[in-house]
């Protein structure tokens, strides 16, 4: 199954298609960088970042990315690529989730069984209180609060 576009005009929406659409920029990968600073005349150069294009990648590729230690991934991301690998590969997903990572079996199995083709789906993982369906990153001091327009507050108590 083929994800739709990203629509990049809605990165800074505060819902969740516009998180789903950070969250993809945040896997794809970066060339490197070399730029003079006007002040002080130094050269920088920032490294090339190691990613994966979730919406053309194979499965194997997305299993890869998971694997690798050297790229660093936060909890949401990660979250982002199970939610896309179970969307885009449910029957390879159902075979071969639990030897991806055996620590989250439970994760898994409710991802898969909650899997829709929505950005909205997708960009869940990208606010507080809701990166995991099996609440174990839960805080009680904080709650996410949607309202009729789709736009996510996290409110601490």
């Amino acid at each position: 199954m083929i994800l739709e576009e990203f629509d990049q005009s809605r990165k800074n929406e505060l819902t969740f298609y516009g998180e789903s659409v950070r969250l993809y920029n945040e896997t794809l990968p970066k060339p490197s960088k070399t730029f003079i600073d006007n002040i002080t005349g130094e050269r920088t150069d920032i490294p090339a970042k190691r990613g994966i294009d979730l919406r053309i990648c194979s499965f194997n590729e997305c299993v890869n990315f998971l694997a690798d230690t050297r790229i660093k991934k936060s909890e949401s991301s990660m979250a982002f690529v199970h939610r896309i690998m179970a969307v885009r590969f449910s029957t390879e997903y159902a075979q071969s989730r639990d030897k991806i990572d055996t620590r989250y079996k439970m994760e898994y199995e409710l991802i898969q069984s909650k899997a829709k083709n929505e950005m909205e789906f997708l960009g869940e993982v990208g606010f507080q209180n809701m990166v995991r369906l099996d609440n174990s990153l839960t805080d009680n001091r904080s709650k996410p609060v949607i309202n009729r327009s789709g736009i996510v507050k996290i409110v601490r108590k």
